[in-house]
């Protein structure tokens, strides 16, 4: 059998259709006439605390799927294009457990709805021989919500198509898996690219996913990608992929299953997910945290000198500029540079820094909006620099030229509180000590 498809007949796949709506009637004591389309199928706006075969075949097999892809499978034969119907093989698994039967040689032998001609023709589907060579298989990892930690399956067949099923622990006994499955996008050497329609997906949504391998891709155990897709309330989304190869489709289902984390995948994906609002500005300043926030940053703007007092009472020189109306923004401490943008927070009393190195991703620094005194301002961080943590106030100066010719003859990383000149040690202690 091939892994991906399958084609039977249309006389085939209207006898399991009638048995499935037949088995749905009767668990739900209703008549079919009685449902519109969306209701039968469960797609569109179809009520879900009323019965519908989608979340019918959910129940009984504990998978979702699209009830659309059935629907549009009816059409397709209604239409009478073509006396034959190409199934995604995974999909025909699931109606038939929901028909009450266990596989498919068992409904194709067993079904009373198969009339014998329909039976006889079909028999060589269950013969062919299986095609589970070039396959690769993978744990992919992502963070959802920015932090909870989701496995999947994805599954690349000779690097055509490819599975992807994601895993939800909805139930406390067996996990749900939503499905997408796609096509190969040629994006040229050391990448892949996937894309996965919304009529091949559990979820009705489209995805796209971009995995970088370098070169020998068979041989590589971990790769990493990224995705753009939409999450459940329809919202998009990207976000980074950790993909983890396994040797067999039985180590994969049994390794999506485990509990255990990776806490060196777990850190690298923390946080590394973005979403869109579902609600549109109705104007450019509706996107912005603070409303003031062009104000304060062009009130900002400037070049500050000043020093951290660390736990020896020595004096750790900090400069901090703010370059212009973006935000964007430098800062050095002990001979290391950062450079960023700055966030107003939503109180507007600081301007946070986002800084765009990646070996920063710890360090945080901020500045109090309002000054202590005229062109005085309290900062705050936290920097790790080498072996050494800095963490508390920072105190700043303003384009004080004083402090800036100072800081052109004292160069050392720290300077006794006595080196400076006696109103920065007065402010000093009054700031920084207490």
């Amino acid at each position: 059998m091939n892994t991906r498809g399958i084609q039977v007949s249309n006389d085939f796949m209207l006898s399991l259709h009638k048995e499935l709506l037949t088995t749905f009637a009767k668990h739900y004591s209703l008549e079919i006439k009685t449902l519109t389309v969306f209701q039968l199928y469960g797609f569109g706006s179809y009520d879900d605390r009323r019965p519908s075969l989608k979340d019918y075949i959910t129940e009984i097999t504990g998978q979702w799927i699209n009830g659309k892809y059935l629907y549009n499978k009816i059409r397709e034969i209604e239409k009478g294009n073509s006396k034959y119907l190409k199934l995604r093989r995974d999909y025909l698994s699931l109606l038939i457990l929901t028909a009450g039967y266990d596989n498919y040689s068992e409904y194709l032998n067993n079904s009373p709805f198969i009339s014998s001609e329909t039976r006889k023709l079909e028999g060589r589907n269950f013969n062919e021989p299986s095609n589970d060579v070039d396959s690769l298989y993978y744990i992919g990892y992502y963070v959802e919500d920015r932090q909870y930690y989701i496995k999947s399956k994805f599954t690349i067949n000779k690097m055509k198509t490819a599975s992807w099923e994601i895993l939800y622990w909805e139930k406390s006994f067996e996990p749900t898996f939503y499905t997408y499955y796609g096509k190969c996008v040629p994006t040229g050497e050391s990448a892949l690219s996937f894309y996965f329609s919304k009529e091949n997906s559990s979820l009705n949504k489209e995805c796209f996913v971009n995995l970088f391998y370098g070169n020998k891709m068979q041989t590589k155990p971990v790769l990493l990608g990224a995705y753009c897709g939409f999450d459940r309330n329809n919202n998009p989304v990207i976000g980074k992929l950790v993909f983890e190869q396994v040797n067999t489709s039985e180590e994969q289902n049994e390794k999506v299953r485990s509990s255990e984390i990776n806490p060196i995948f777990h850190h690298y994906l923390y946080s590394q997910r973005m979403e869109v609002d579902g609600i549109l500005p109705h104007k450019d300043s509706d996107l912005s945290i603070s409303l003031n926030r062009l104000e304060i940053v062009n009130f900002l703007i400037g070049s500050y000198l000043g020093f951290y007092l660390d736990k020896n009472n020595y004096l750790i020189p900090v400069s901090f500029q703010i370059l212009n109306e973006l935000g964007e923004l430098k800062f050095k401490v002990n001979n290391t540079n950062f450079k960023g943008i700055g966030r107003v927070s939503r109180t507007e009393n600081y301007l946070i820094s986002e800084f765009s190195e990646k070996n920063s991703s710890f360090s945080q620094f901020s500045i109090q909006i309002q000054p202590l005194e005229r062109d005085l301002f309290l900062g705050h961080m936290l920097v790790y620099s080498g072996a050494n943590v800095l963490n508390g106030r920072v105190l700043l100066w303003k384009n004080n030229k004083e402090l800036t010719k100072f800081m052109e003859n004292n160069k050392e990383f720290y300077l006794n509180i006595s080196d400076v000149d006696e109103s920065f040690e007065d402010k000093i202690g009054q700031y920084l000590k207490n």
